[in-house]
């Protein structure tokens, strides 16, 4: 009977964020939280949801604002399991991640949800903000030597900054294979990875968990393939 009304509780949790509706979403979300659901499961519906809101986006019935929304709810739903998820991650530790939004690019929304997950699933961050130039990107690669850097970028019109900042992180790497550089946002493509010659593409902020979570598994395999070379 507990398990019917749980999952209840999450089918109530994806309509209302595909609803945008966020005082309801939290309200949902805080009362699973009470009753002990595992976070991933509160996760799992948010993905859900986001595909389902995406798929609106794509067919003309919801619109940027509608995307802001609805990432705007996903942070603050993030921020209230985050605790509980902190909790269970600071017994390990899975990699380091340096993430920024290129230079004239200040949206950062996805960014932080991104991060917030990433900090949440064991991961150290470094959040370099929005507007940031090439060689403060490098510079973070030299200083902290972050396993993956990933760069956010929404208007078309940083393009030109995103491959900037992705030929200066190659010719710090040299032969080397990390950091590992991947591309995200609403207008990224794997074709625009293919084009910038950026490593990985990660097509929402649960892909670029899954995508961390692979790379900085294999991370000691990769190293002593790229010394070997």
């Amino acid at each position: 009977m507990k398990s019917n009304i749980d999952n209840l509780g999450l089918v109530n949790l994806i309509q209302s964020l595909i609803s945008l509706e966020i005082g309801n979403s939290l309200d949902i979300t805080q009362k699973l939280n009470e009753k002990d659901m595992a976070p991933k499961y509160i996760l799992t519906a948010c993905e859900a949801a986001m595909i389902e809101i995406n798929e609106l986006y794509d067919s003309g019935e919801y619109f940027i604002a509608s995307l802001i929304m609805a990432g705007e709810i996903m942070n603050r739903v993030i921020k209230l399991i985050s605790p509980r998820m902190l909790s269970r991650a600071r017994n390990y530790f899975k990699g380091r991640v340096a993430i920024g939004t290129v230079r004239g690019e200040i949206h950062g929304l996805g960014k932080n949800i991104a991060g917030a997950l990433l900090a949440a699933y064991g991961f150290e961050v470094r959040d370099l903000g929005v507007d940031v130039s090439e060689r403060d990107f490098v510079e973070c690669a030299k200083d902290w030597k972050p396993d993956v850097i990933g760069l956010s970028v929404l208007l078309t019109s940083c393009f030109h900054s995103l491959e900037e900042t992705i030929v200066a992180l190659r010719d710090l790497r040299g032969a080397e294979i990390v950091p590992y550089i991947f591309i995200s946002g609403a207008q990224v493509t794997p074709a625009l990875k293919d084009f910038y010659q950026a490593d990985f593409y990660a097509g929402t902020v649960f892909d670029t968990v899954r995508l961390c979570e692979k790379l900085c598994s294999e991370r000691p395999a990769m190293r002593a393939l790229a010394r070997a070379v």
